[in-house]
């Protein structure tokens, strides 16, 4: 500290200095400054920061009591070196990028504005930003009270699932493990997540409700005409093959020609799979269609080849405006299509969306009684112990077992040409 002026150590044992610091001019500010260190095991690093006085008397009674204050923070498992709950954030939004191991940037986005949202507010306005080594887990039992009644959809209030916090507490848990390898806690805040949703199930269709999507869909197509017609007709093959394989919307919307590739796995040339190469929440995975799905990828690539009256380039998008660009969303045309059939809702009540697709997929496949460790492989699922034993599995060497169904039906080889 010699570039400091005034240096006083108060208590005799470099414990508590106060000093006055240069300007910028080379004056001296009047204003005394302090540093601490607590004399304590367990205590690391310093504590500087301003008196805000200029009298020297005052000066040493404000890093005093700040002495007093850090040694019982200390004790009681503190740290020096903690941080606000503010700060934490602005510095671990930084750096979560960077470790995430989500393979899309706007997942890594989404994760960070779970933490700069509701809980940023609640704990930076709501409670004046605290130092995170001071925060129980009573304060996040008041967190959940507050996220459940000022939680709003579309701008009207709403309360989250369990489902919601507990993804968000998982977050939170990542951001203060953090903190822990930084030093800025001296013991890793674990937060009790609440407890799960009974009922987690997602609406899907029965047998009987698809037949009568599909059915409606056709006749749909059929009565459309111009642009309707397209979104239609693009609509109609959407929905069929996410209710044959599985995938999730985001993993299927910016699909290209070249991630489509079909293959047999059987001596008879006739049967064959659809192979797709998806990049989602969880990386890149092959994915195995059932027997018929080449059908509408065949639908859709005959009605672009018209539309350009050339073949789509490989790296063209699969499912794209007449300008080529990727369709971001067919919620709205399916919203609709479930109204006009009288399927929004299943035998629940429960509302059905686009994601229904992919749950009805996995219900049909455990109903031809598919072993639920090959379809959690298929579907890219997150189940840890389902991982960890068959991790290895590959899907070319399943795919006869993943696609099994009771009713068999063959596939005429076109005589047209395909990239896939």
């Amino acid at each position: 500290m010699s570039y400091v002026n005034d240096k006083i150590d108060v208590r005799g044992d470099g414990a508590v200095v106060i000093y006055r610091r240069p300007n910028r001019d080379g004056t001296i500010n009047d204003v005394f400054h302090m540093r601490i260190r607590i004399p304590l095991l367990s205590s690391r690093g310093y504590f500087r920061g301003t008196t805000k006085e200029s009298n020297q008397g005052r000066a040493t009674q404000v890093a005093l009591n700040k002495f007093d204050e850090l040694y019982n923070r200390v004790k009681s498992g503190g740290t020096l070196l903690t941080k606000s709950f503010k700060d934490l954030f602005d510095e671990w939004k930084v750096h979560y990028p960077q470790v995430s191991n989500e393979s899309d940037p706007k997942y890594v986005k989404w994760s960070i504005n779970r933490i700069g949202n509701y809980p940023s507010t609640f704990f930076v306005k709501e409670k004046k930003n605290p130092k995170i080594d001071s925060l129980t887990q009573n304060h996040f039992e008041e967190y959940w009270i507050y996220r459940r009644n000022t939680s709003t959809k579309n701008g009207k209030l709403f309360v989250p699932s369990n489902n919601t916090l507990r993804k968000e507490c998982t977050l939170l848990n990542v951001m203060f493990a953090y903190a822990f390898e930084r030093g800025y806690l001296l013991r890793e805040l674990k937060i009790k997540r609440p407890p799960a949703d009974k009922d987690v199930r997602r609406p899907a269709f029965s047998i009987s409700d698809y037949r009568k999507l599909v059915a409606g869909m056709r006749k749909r197509v059929r009565e459309g005409w111009g642009a309707n017609a397209r979104d239609r007709f693009y609509l109609q093959q959407f929905v069929l093959i996410l209710a044959n394989c599985g995938v999730r919307i985001g993993e299927i919307r910016h699909l290209t020609w070249e991630d489509v590739t079909r293959e047999n796995y059987d001596e008879d040339e006739s049967k064959v799979r659809v192979l797709l190469n998806t990049r989602g929440k969880t990386g890149i995975r092959e994915v195995v269609c059932n027997k018929g799905t080449e059908v509408f990828f065949m639908r859709l690539y005959d009605h672009r080849k018209e539309e350009l009256n050339s073949h789509p380039s490989t790296d063209s998008f699969v499912f794209c405006h007449r300008d080529g660009k990727p369709l971001e969303s067919m919620r709205r045309g399916f919203v609709n299509l479930l109204k006009d059939l009288n399927l929004t809702y299943d035998s629940m009540g429960r509302k059905r969306t686009l994601y229904s697709l992919r749950h009805t997929y996995a219900t049909f496949r455990l109903g031809e009684e598919v072993s639920p460790y090959l379809l959690a492989k298929q579907m890219g699922t997150s189940v840890d112990m389902l991982e960890k034993h068959y991790g290895q599995v590959v899907n070319r060497l399943v795919a006869t077992q993943i696609t099994k169904t009771r009713t068999r039906h063959n596939v005429k080889v076109s005589e047209k040409i395909y990239p896939f």
